[in-house]
């Protein structure tokens, strides 16, 4: 069986600093990886390029978005449509539908998504995506969203969820929210060049290049697993313990 992974975030970039690493050692392992992207970013920053208005700042992420999977090697991007800085306001079943019908249709073991916290910058739209990727996960196996089951997309549940998280910070480091446990750590050294390529294919976020290096740039990715076959001790690798 082809080893699938999936990506659901809320922002463009958000798949690179979070899990640039993982996505592309698991892609040139032959993983079929994807990612579900709820908004398009268009109420960031542009770092300098000339936008007119945040419909055109949001196809112009999206467009980044594209370019830096590419290299990632994902291979399938869903589009959410949702508003940035507002995910939480947004329908829970409209979200919440369109993430089962991407797990349903892509059909990952495994899934990769913030953890309750929001990361390290407790962004509002990372904790909501966190909420809507998890009911998601739980709903995708069942008979939720019929529409889609007589549509053709059969009920699918996934084996593992996986939360992104991180060490606690060292005494000489700046203070940081904690994250959840580390269960699994996953080596990405040999693919931080790719991550940082992948880093600067969204031009619209180069101001945040030194925090990109200071502190998206870890030997390990690591992970806490919410929901699905628990982790060995020591685990090192999405599926380990998962036969």
């Amino acid at each position: 069986m082809t080893r699938s992974l999936a990506a659901v975030f809320a922002h463009p970039d958000d798949e690179t600093f979070a899990t640039g690493g993982t996505l592309a050692k698991y892609a040139e392992q032959g993983v079929r990886c994807s990612l579900y992207a709820a908004t398009d970013g268009d109420a960031g920053r542009s770092s300098g390029i000339p936008v007119s208005s945040r419909e055109e700042l949001g196809r112009l992420r999206r467009a980044e978005l594209i370019e830096a999977c590419a290299l990632l090697g994902v291979t399938a991007i869903d589009h959410g449509g949702h508003a940035d800085g507002a995910l939480a306001a947004a329908d829970p079943e409209l979200v919440i539908g369109q993430i089962v019908a991407f797990l349903r249709r892509e059909r990952p073991q495994v899934v990769l998504t913030f953890g309750p916290e929001g990361a390290p910058t407790g962004h509002r739209d990372h904790r909501a995506i966190n909420r809507f990727a998890t009911s998601a996960v739980l709903l995708a196996g069942t008979t939720a969203f019929p529409d889609q089951i007589e549509a053709g997309l059969r009920p699918h549940r996934p084996d593992r969820l996986c939360l992104v998280t991180w060490p606690d910070p060292t005494p000489d480091e700046a203070p940081r929210q904690p994250g959840q446990p580390i269960q699994i750590r996953i080596p990405v050294e040999p693919w931080h060049q790719r991550k940082l390529d992948a880093y600067f294919a969204h031009r619209t976020q180069a101001d945040h290049e030194a925090y990109f290096r200071r502190e998206a740039m870890p030997p390990t990715e690591d992970y806490f697993v919410a929901v699905g076959t628990p982790a060995p001790k020591g685990a090192t690798d999405l599926w380990d313990g998962m036969g």
